[in-house]
């Protein structure tokens, strides 16, 4: 079949739209004008010598080039059929009963004939596999899968197919996929990553098939890097139903905009990671969408989450809005606002930049309240406590009264409630000496530092004390040479602790893990007691 505008066409490993079929001024024969989906693959824009033949939907200067039409060397869209059964039938395949003590073999390894491995039960595999209407989950990517072939052609296998991956191939039309999808009537899951597929019709009910939308019992459609704007999402949603899982990365989608609770009335997840998205607001509609439970937005360029309204984002479970360019904690107060908020990742922002992990889990779990996994952590009970009372008296470093604290930190007399108000004079009466000073405390030895621990009392007897007067200019580090004379534990083998305790008269206890911080970080003070276990 001869190519014609808009083919895809797969050149090796390269992929490509065809813009321009006919001959090119100063050359003989005919010629292909083909866009590649890496703009930087080509040579031009669609101009050979001053004249314009076609122009490219990117408009790169280098996403297009002229090549000849080479029957092996430009692969064209096969059929859905054959390319299925030709991965997953093997002639070779025994049709007599099976045996299995004779379903043995052998493998090399690397093509040495000494290293031989012995099989068993590949020709039960094969069998299975080459029982086409059994299979459930097909991967056909890079197949170069791009028609549906005769009609009836994919229907007369009887296919099962739940889970469908045709990434990186040649569909060009919505069309095409509805008429391959209406004949797979088990199909749940179907990927079109790093295709690219033409816009679909204003009117979808263009694709239905019989008055049937072909996608209706789709739960999962992956698009991700395939170009696809918002608006073409939209116009495709009657014909997803039963969506609950969106796939949309990497498309240069900015804006996603008046999406309204009539909407993907089902969509539980949607991942729009490593987008173009430069603001909150932006994406701010999808918080009408009822069932939406899992959000992606890492890897985009949102400066600051805004205010979220009463109602919205109501189901949100997990956010993801690590690698943005967040830089003010409010964006991590204005999420506490979220009924259903548990799982958060925020790491690679500029605010973390000047601050350690530990502080930083601090501060998320202290401003927002139901966290229970924060960047991959699960939170324990005590984990939760201990943070928040921490994060108290991190609050008291912004401002000199509890009112004035609590106008900076929305939670804070939530957590005076929960934990007791922390003490202001003792922080403003050792702050002007913390530095010039040496701070009194007590080192110990301990088996092990129950989690659950209330009180100095449920500790029990160290193995050994010491009394120390340290610099609060101290490192953690040299902190560790002087645990390691005292205690003859090897400074690689130390777990380090800080025990204080909170305003409402609980022991908290406060992992010394960073290194390259000093005692005052940490906020040690006169008494403290620094406890050291050998791991």
């Amino acid at each position: 079949m001869p190519l014609t505008v808009g083919d895809r066409i797969q050149v090796k490993e390269d992929f490509a739209t065809v813009r321009f079929v006919g001959t090119v001024d100063g050359s003989k024969g005919e010629w292909l004008g083909v866009e590649w989906d890496d703009p930087a693959r080509g040579k031009h824009d669609g101009s050979h010598n001053g004249k314009r033949y076609f122009a490219s939907s990117s408009g790169q200067p280098t996403a297009c080039s002229f090549i000849r039409p080479h029957p092996t060397k430009v692969l064209t869209a096969r059929p859905f059929a054959p390319v299925l059964v030709e991965k997953y039938l093997d002639p070779s395949t025994g049709t007599d009963a099976y045996v299995a003590e004779k379903d043995l073999g052998e493998v090399y390894f690397g093509g040495r004939k000494d290293l031989v491995v012995e099989t068993v039960g590949f020709e039960k595999v094969q069998r299975k596999q080459s029982q086409l209407s059994r299979l459930t989950v097909v991967g056909l990517a890079d197949l170069q899968v791009g028609l549906a072939g005769p009609p009836g052609d994919i229907a007369k296998h009887n296919f099962q197919i739940r889970d469908l991956d045709l990434s990186k191939n040649l569909v060009r039309s919505w069309d095409t996929l509805a008429d391959i999808v209406i004949q797979l009537e088990k199909l749940t899951i179907l990927r079109l990553n790093h295709c690219r597929i033409e816009s679909p019709p204003d009117d979808p009910s263009v694709l239905m098939r019989n008055g049937v939308s072909p996608f209706a019992q789709l739960t999962t459609l992956g698009l991700s890097n395939t170009q696809i704007p918002w608006k073409q999402v939209e116009r495709l949603e009657p014909l997803l139903p039963n969506l609950e899982e969106l796939q949309l990365g990497r498309n240069q989608i900015d804006a996603i905009e008046n999406v309204t609770p009539n909407q993907f009335q089902r969509l539980k997840w949607i991942n729009l990671e490593d987008n173009t998205i430069h603001q909150w607001k932006a994406i701010e509609s999808l918080g009408n969408l009822k069932s939406l439970e899992i959000l992606y937005l890492n890897g985009n360029q949102i400066p600051s989450i805004d205010p979220i309204s009463d109602g919205m984002f109501a189901s949100l479970v997990y956010l993801r809005v690590d690698n943005n360019a967040l830089n003010h904690w409010s964006s991590w107060d204005h999420l506490n606002t979220l009924p259903s908020l548990a799982k958060l990742r925020s790491k690679g922002n500029p605010i973390f930049k000047e601050t350690s992990p530990e502080h930083a889990a601090v501060h998320i779990i202290g401003r927002i309240k139901r966290l229970t996994v924060v960047d991959g952590n699960t939170l324990m009970g005590r984990e939760r406590d201990d943070s928040e009372r921490y994060y108290l008296k991190l609050c008291t470093r912004d401002a000199p009264t509890h009112e004035e604290i609590a106008r900076i930190h929305p939670r804070y007399k939530e957590l005076c409630d929960v934990h007791g108000e922390p003490n202001l004079g003792e922080k403003t009466e050792k702050a002007a000496t913390l530095n010039d000073r040496l701070i009194g405390v007590i080192i110990t030895h301990r088996p092990a530092l129950p989690l659950n621990a209330k009180s100095k009392a449920e500790l029990g007897e160290p193995i050994k004390s010491v009394e120390k007067r340290l610099l609060a200019t101290m490192l953690i580090r040299n902190l560790r040479n002087i645990v390691q004379k005292l205690f003859r534990i090897p400074a690689s083998r130390q777990r380090l602790y800080l025990l204080q305790h909170a305003p409402s008269g609980e022991l908290m206890a406060m992992d010394l893990n960073d290194e390259l911080r000093d005692l005052r970080f940490y906020g040690v003070v006169q008494g403290d007691e620094i406890v050291a276990t050998e791991v």
